[in-house]
């Protein structure tokens, strides 16, 4: 399994933050005739149906632990760490949030209150 895992017969990653890493098979259900195989992305950490379509096996031959175990076996396949955060761009520019958009209002009123706690605090202790 490990060199069919190297060789990334079992597919790749969909997502395209994960640099078309290697995926393992993964089983819903231990119980037989419960789901098919899916596909499990250890970089991103997320299961998909593979992506030819389904496969016509069952996804109890592999188990729900399979891929995990198999990383604590073979540790050195395991992927880094990094998690990339997405940003979202258009023509290369940044997208910001709306000027008037909820959320700023929300941030605005979380840091006045932040500021009428701080002038509370520093009253009360100037009269200690």
């Amino acid at each position: 399994v490990s060199e069919k895992y190297v060789a990334k017969e079992f597919g790749t990653c969909l997502r395209v933050l994960c640099s078309s890493q290697a995926v393992l098979p993964l089983g819903i259900s231990h119980e037989l005739r419960k789901s098919r195989v899916k596909v499990y992305c250890p970089r991103c950490q997320e299961v998909y149906i593979p992506k030819g379509g389904p496969v016509n096996i069952d996804g109890a031959f592999f188990g729900p632990s399979f891929p995990h175990v198999f990383l604590k076996t073979y540790s050195q396949l395991s992927p880094s760490a990094q998690k990339v955060d997405y940003v979202p761009r258009i023509f290369g520019f940044k997208i910001y949030k709306k000027k008037g958009s909820n959320c700023l209002k929300e941030e605005k009123k979380n840091e006045e209150e932040k500021v009428e706690e701080m002038k509370q605090n520093n009253y009360e202790q100037s009269w200690r």
